[in-house]
């Protein structure tokens, strides 16, 4: 059994009128709200549970090659790693209408292995800027500034300082907002290379 799910973007007059059918792997009910990709793009957009169906592929609601999934649940942003819990960069809203990515970018105490995450030292942030993947994996910032890492490149994304402090101080790590913000990032890093680090969540 498969659980599919209608969703109304209610948010985006463009398409707030209709209602999308996605798979949904995550258990929600009508009414709730969730995260999902939208467009040729698969920018996040938040979207309303309107309806749920489970049933068989054969039987789906929408030709299953064209269907996306639901990526989060509103205010889902822990992530639990063995006996310890990392956290997600995405759900940051960044320009009035979409969100951050999922699956992209997680931070927080990892000892161990991470399935389906690559894990990158972040004991300074800039140089885990510079090491961050081209393959479009998903990474987990660990070390001392890895929720730094991660707050640069919501900024970078477009997200505004109050909403990223507000993500920090929800994962408990109100110190390590970058003060500087991402404008200086522009001394440390290439121009072109920022325009990389700047797609990662968007």
């Amino acid at each position: 059994m498969v659980r599919y799910a209608a969703l109304r973007f209610a948010e985006d007059e463009n398409i707030a009128d209709r209602t999308y059918w996605y798979r949904c792997p995550l258990a929600v009910r009508e009414g709730e709200r969730v995260f999902a990709p939208v467009g040729a793009h698969d920018r996040i957009q938040r979207a309303q549970v309107e309806r749920i169906l489970e049933t068989d592929e054969a039987h789906a609601p929408y030709d299953v090659r064209f269907l996306k999934n639901v990526a989060a649940k509103c205010g889902a942003y822990r992530v639990k790693a063995g006996e310890g819990l990392l956290f997600e960069a995405g759900g940051v809203p960044y320009d009035g209408k979409h969100y951050t990515r999922f699956g992209r970018v997680l931070f927080g105490d990892c000892t161990g292995a991470v399935r389906g995450a690559q894990p990158l030292a972040a004991d300074n942030a800039l140089q885990a800027l510079r090491a961050f993947p081209a393959d479009g994996a998903c990474v987990v910032f660990t070390g001392g500034q890895g929720a730094r890492a991660a707050a640069y490149l919501m900024l970078l994304a477009g997200a505004k300082e109050g909403d990223v402090r507000a993500r920090l101080a929800l994962c408990g790590a109100r110190e390590q907002f970058p003060e500087e913000g991402a404008a200086a990032l522009a001394q440390s890093i290439p121009e072109e290379e920022l325009a990389r680090l700047a797609g990662i969540l968007r």
